[in-house]
C-alpha cells in the first residue's frame, strides 16, 4: 500500500491493517487450513442413537455387558444350596420365586422338596385361590417339570411330592399326581412307614382315583404295622 498526503501537511502514513480483537480467530483459521493427521469419521458415526448428541467412548463400549448377565450368574447355584433357599422360604410366593430364579438348576430333590414346601406354606384360602391365579403359568411349568423328574424321584420324594400337591389343592396336579401314584406302585417296598402313610393320604384328599395304588398299599403297609 503506498502513501498518501496528508491533508496537513505531514508526511506520508501507511494505513494500519485491522485488528482482529480476538487472536484467536487466527489460530483456529490456521488449524483449518492444516490437513488432517487422520481420517474424520462423518459426524453422524459419533452421535448416539438416542439423538442427544453426546459422544460415546470407546471404552463405554467395550465394557458394556447384556442386561441379562446377573440373571444367568444367579441361576448357577448348587442344588443343595437350592434345598436350602427353599427350606427357608415361608410363603407362597417366595418359594415359587426361588423356582423362578433357579429352575433351570432344580434337580429332582427340588422339584419334590418345593411341592413339600408349598403344601406347607401358610395360607387362607382366598390367598391360596389369589396365589393360582397370579402364578399359574409358574406353577405349571413346574409341574411340567415335575414330570420329566418323575423317572428319577426316590421313594421320600415321590411321597413329598404327592403331599404337597395335596395340601396346595393346584387342580391341574391330578394327571400328575396320578403318574406319581403309578410309579409308586411296583417301588413301595422302598418307601418308608410315613412315606406309606403320606401317600395314601394325599390320594385320598386331592381325590385322585388310583385304586391299584391303594391296594398295592394296604399289602405294603402289613410289613410296617409296628411303624405307624
Amino acid at each position: 500500500v503506498l502513501g498518501y498526503a496528508h491533508p496537513l501537511g505531514a508526511t506520508s502514513i501507511r494505513p494500519r491493517l485491522p485488528v482482529d480483537p480476538c487472536p484467536a480467530h487466527h489460530s483456529a483459521f490456521a488449524r483449518a487450513l492444516r490437513p488432517p493427521s487422520h481420517p474424520v469419521l462423518p459426524r453422524s458415526s459419533q452421535m448416539r442413537p438416542d439423538g442427544f448428541g453426546a459422544r460415546r467412548s470407546a471404552r463405554a463400549t467395550m465394557c458394556a455387558q447384556p442386561a441379562d448377565t446377573p440373571e444367568r450368574k444367579v441361576d448357577k447355584i448348587s442344588p443343595r444350596l437350592i434345598t436350602s433357599r427353599l427350606t427357608k422360604a415361608e410363603s407362597l410366593s417366595a418359594i415359587l420365586d426361588v423356582y423362578k430364579r433357579h429352575g433351570s438348576s432344580f434337580n429332582e430333590i427340588n422339584v419334590a422338596t418345593a411341592w413339600s414346601r408349598l403344601g406347607k406354606a401358610r395360607a387362607t384360602g382366598r390367598e391360596r385361590l389369589d396365589f393360582f391365579r397370579t402364578e399359574e403359568h409358574t406353577l405349571l411349568q413346574l409341574l411340567q417339570h415335575t414330570l420329566r423328574a418323575i423317572p428319577r424321584l426316590d421313594a421320600r420324594g415321590i411321597a413329598n411330592a404327592c403331599y404337597g400337591m395335596a395340601k396346595l389343592r393346584f387342580a391341574p396336579a391330578s394327571a400328575t399326581m396320578r403318574l406319581l401314584g403309578a410309579e409308586a406302585i411296583p417301588r413301595l417296598s422302598e418307601f418308608e412307614a410315613q412315606g406309606l402313610a403320606n401317600t395314601v393320604w394325599a390320594f385320598a384328599t386331592f381325590g385322585t382315583p388310583v385304586p391299584q395304588l391303594f391296594e398295592a398299599i394296604a399289602r405294603e403297609s402289613e410289613q410296617h404295622i409296628g411303624s405307624f
